[in-house]
């Protein structure tokens, strides 16, 4: 009879520690995201649902999504899914490279950014602008649509603590056919990072 009961009991320690565990999975570490719109395309399509994870740090090439802190017409905050570009203390500037295609440079050198489509420019003539530094605390973004996003080309930087998380996965259902794909880090190797928040 004790060892019954003692199986019951077990098993319900059991249950409550993968109610508990999968709880803190979902919300401290990981969280799934859809995604609206095309400024990340080719990387993300509108459509697709990302995989965040909500720990660790941040560096350049990351793809991340952020609080823009403005509002939608409904009057709820906006949240972007966008690269990283450069950090803070990081000198940016957009103009033509030597070749005389606009580029964006990042303290002297211009980026490197294999994820882009053949077809998509890093900058635009229009784009052009001035060197800035990235204040502390703060990131450099763009869409990988650089044809079709809102982003700090325009001159907004957002904070690094409104960073909800970095995008890992993707996934997107096509006639009902799953497809998951990894983002990687483009520049894990070389790249200065920051803390996230806790």
């Amino acid at each position: 009879m004790r060892s019954k009961a003692g199986k019951i009991i077990f098993n319900i320690l059991i249950l409550i520690a993968c109610v508990v565990l999968a709880y803190f999975l979902s919300n401290w570490l990981f969280t799934t995201v859809p995604i609206e719109g095309p400024s990340m395309e080719p990387t993300i399509h509108d459509g697709d649902t990302v995989l965040l994870y909500k720990q660790g740090k941040y560096e350049r090439g990351d793809v991340v999504i952020f609080n823009t802190h403005k509002l939608d017409p409904d009057g709820k905050e906006r949240y972007y899914v966008k690269r990283i570009i450069a950090l803070e203390g990081d000198t940016v500037e957009i103009k033509a490279d030597t070749d005389g295609v606009y580029r964006i440079f990042v303290n002297g050198e211009a980026v490197d950014e294999p994820y882009l489509g053949e077809d998509i420019p890093g900058a635009r003539p229009a784009d052009a602008a001035e060197a800035i530094v990235v204040p502390e605390g703060q990131f450099y973004f763009c869409g990988d649509n650089r044809l079709n996003s809102e982003d700090s080309r325009s001159g907004m930087l957002c904070n690094i603590d409104d960073i909800v998380g970095r995008v890992i996965a993707r996934y997107v259902q096509d006639n009902g056919i799953g497809d998951i794909s990894l983002i990687k880090r483009p520049y894990a190797l070389e790249s200065p990072s920051l803390v996230a928040a806790g």
